[in-house]
């Protein structure tokens, strides 16, 4: 240690600026997960972004779909799918990756799960950070997770990306009150006794024609029937599985269970696919 501490005072002062910039000659975009490195992982190209979260990469000269672990960024048709989609081409497109894996190392889909960095910048992390994609847990694939939660929260109080008053998220005092969705016993033999309740919270009734709910995934989504009025103070159920509408409360009528018991995000769209509530539990 001694023998170091003389060398370096040795150096000119010039020489010691030299090195300190070469040293920290790293530019990370801003918000993501920086290392002077990437984590152990498969170098790869990218030679093809599909959407917001997942794309194509070569990797030794055989290509494979990839899907970015921890996030959702929203459909190509749906508000901010196509921003999503340009961006994340603009960061990766014909550029050399990282592809560093977590638990599971693919989907139901066939696709790779992956974090995907980028001279030391965690991607997955930039895209919740610019407000380009939500934070969503995929268990068991969740060692970044805090931090692309983390992200996701500082975007919407920044109102970045989708949640710009301008983008995604609409002017409406309707809200998710709540999300039941642990059935009492099996989910899949009570579907009723799951479901999300909507509360008008405004001074003035709300019709829904055009409405929808969703889940984190889009997997499941459901479009309110047309002709519902939600008055001032009121508030409306919809019932995962079939039954007859009444005046506070709709049904599904969904094959299976929506909402994932160890947690998910519902979310409330106007007819324009704005943002107007969500509810992570």
């Amino acid at each position: 240690m001694q023998l170091y501490t003389a060398r370096v005072r040795r150096l000119s002062p010039l020489v010691l600026l030299v090195l300190f910039a070469a040293c920290s000659d790293v530019s990370p975009s801003s918000g993501s997960s920086t290392s002077a490195e990437a984590p152990a992982g498969d170098d790869a190209v990218v030679v093809h972004v599909s959407d917001g979260d997942s794309l194509i990469v070569d990797v030794a000269g055989i290509e494979h779909r990839v899907r970015l672990i921890g996030i959702n960024a929203p459909e190509t048709d749906e508000c901010f799918g196509s921003e999503a989609t340009t961006h994340l081409e603009s960061l990766l497109l014909d550029r050399q990756v990282t592809l560093v894996a977590d638990i599971e190392p693919t989907d139901q889909y066939g696709r790779l799960l992956h974090y995907i960095y980028l001279n030391g910048s965690l991607i997955n992390e930039e895209m919740v950070a610019g407000g380009y994609a939500l934070a969503r847990s995929y268990e068991p694939n969740t060692a970044r997770q805090s931090a692309l939660l983390a992200a996701e929260e500082a975007a919407r109080k920044a109102e970045l990306g989708l949640w710009a008053k301008t983008a995604c998220a609409a002017d409406s005092d309707l809200t998710i009150d709540h999300v039941e969705a642990d059935a009492p016993g099996p989910d899949d033999e009570n579907l009723n006794g799951e479901w999300i309740r909507i509360t008008n919270g405004g001074d003035d009734p709300q019709t829904l024609d055009g409405w929808s709910i969703r889940d984190a995934e889009s997997v499941n989504r459901f479009d309110l029937p047309d002709g519902i009025r939600l008055e001032a103070g009121d508030d409306l159920t919809i019932f995962t599985g079939c039954g007859e509408t009444t005046a506070s409360g709709i049904f599904w009528c969904s094959p299976g269970p929506v909402w994932n018991n160890r947690g998910d995000v519902a979310f409330l769209l106007d007819p324009e696919g704005r943002i107007a509530d969500r509810f992570a539990y």
